[in-house]
């Protein structure tokens, strides 16, 4: 009889033991359920006058985890936008900053909650947007003002127009330091992101943009083609740079490309020359036979003036007594080329 009670006592010391560990085990799962899906206290932060849906800040449905979060506990953008319809409007239209950035389909990237009554749902931190990949410009460098305060979206763009194109960098650094930043203007331009990428340097922009740089421009200094470092307004013809040399006495003219590219200046070739170099020989012909005066200019009467009468009357014939400039009849001088024109009455 007393073995028996004794392993009667024993059987209920251990499933009173098992009973304090299941009680234990319960309540850290009680304690992680809660710590896990009630993390803490949502925002009371109000950024609207009016209630939206009836709400005037998350806080007013804070017991109701199903208004943000579909069993379970997943986030639901599709929810959010139940209240904020301007967002689903921007990301329907591509259109405003959630229609620009990326991965808007997941709000609390940028707009997390659970992190107090004071938390603020509005200032996004920088390291929540990919900003140099979106637009080419890292926020690295310009997380805080001159005064050491922290910057915002709107610190920027201030109208609330977050393309790459709106971004308000001349108003702060000109409030900072208006002389260098007015001549800087003057020299460089007013499109910051043409040459700074927020890192601090030079950025490799797309030169092929505005003036296409090969053969021997390839190479060449900035300050070769901007002297002063002036960029806005540089020139862009060969004789801005490359001054007619002796050797033209300017009777070559201006227009470079016929004779020249730019791989080098020599050998000089005339390859937009549309009237052949043999014109009525089995030679070429020396150019001096055609323009005796300046390259710019030409006559044919120098091999055709022994024949006036005939080419009068040819074009007589036509009703053609306008002769001059020949070449815009007969560019290449080749037979059955002269167009159809408008013969005088």
């Amino acid at each position: 009889m007393r073995h028996r009670f004794a392993r009667l006592f024993r059987s209920r010391i251990a499933m009173t033991i098992a009973l304090a560990f299941l009680i234990v085990a319960l309540g850290g799962a009680a304690f992680q359920f809660k710590s896990s899906y009630i993390p803490g206290p949502v925002s009371a932060m109000q950024r609207h006058d009016l209630p939206i849906n009836g709400y005037r800040s998350h806080a007013d449905f804070e017991n109701d985890c199903l208004h943000c979060h579909a069993p379970v506990r997943c986030l639901s953008a599709n929810l959010c936008q139940d209240c904020h319809r301007q967002i689903a409007l921007e990301r329907e239209s591509a259109s405003g900053l959630h229609g620009l950035l990326p991965g808007t389909d997941k709000c609390h990237s940028c707009h997390s909650e659970h992190q107090g009554r004071d938390a603020s749902l509005y200032d996004i931190p920088f390291t929540s947007v990919n900003h140099l990949g979106i637009a080419g410009f890292d926020l690295a460098l310009h997380d805080s003002d001159y005064l050491g305060n922290p910057l915002s979206c709107h610190s920027c763009h201030p109208n609330a127009n977050h393309d790459v194109t709106s971004a308000n960098c001349i108003s702060c650094h000109s409030d900072h330091d208006p002389n260098t930043i007015s001549a800087h203007i003057d020299r460089y331009g007013s499109t910051c992101s043409g040459c700074h990428d927020g890192q601090d340097r030079m950025i490799a922009f797309d030169h092929d943009l505005s003036y296409p740089l090969d053969g021997a421009h390839l190479h060449i200094d900035c300050i070769d083609c901007h002297p002063g470092f002036t960029f806005s307004e540089a020139d862009r013809g060969c004789a801005d740079c490359h001054p007619d040399p002796d050797l033209h006495a300017a009777d070559f003219g201006l227009d470079c490309r016929r004779c020249h590219s730019t791989s080098a200046w020599l050998p000089a070739q005339l390859t937009l020359h549309t009237f052949p170099l043999d014109h009525g020989s089995q030679s070429e012909l020396d150019c001096e036979t055609c323009h005796s005066g300046a390259y710019t200019s030409y006559s044919c009467y120098g091999c055709h003036d022994h024949q006036p009468q005939q080419m009068h009357d040819l074009h007589a014939q036509e009703q053609i007594r306008q002769l001059e400039p020949c070449g815009s009849c007969h560019p290449t001088g080749l037979p059955g080329e002269a167009p159809e024109l408008e013969h005088d009455a």
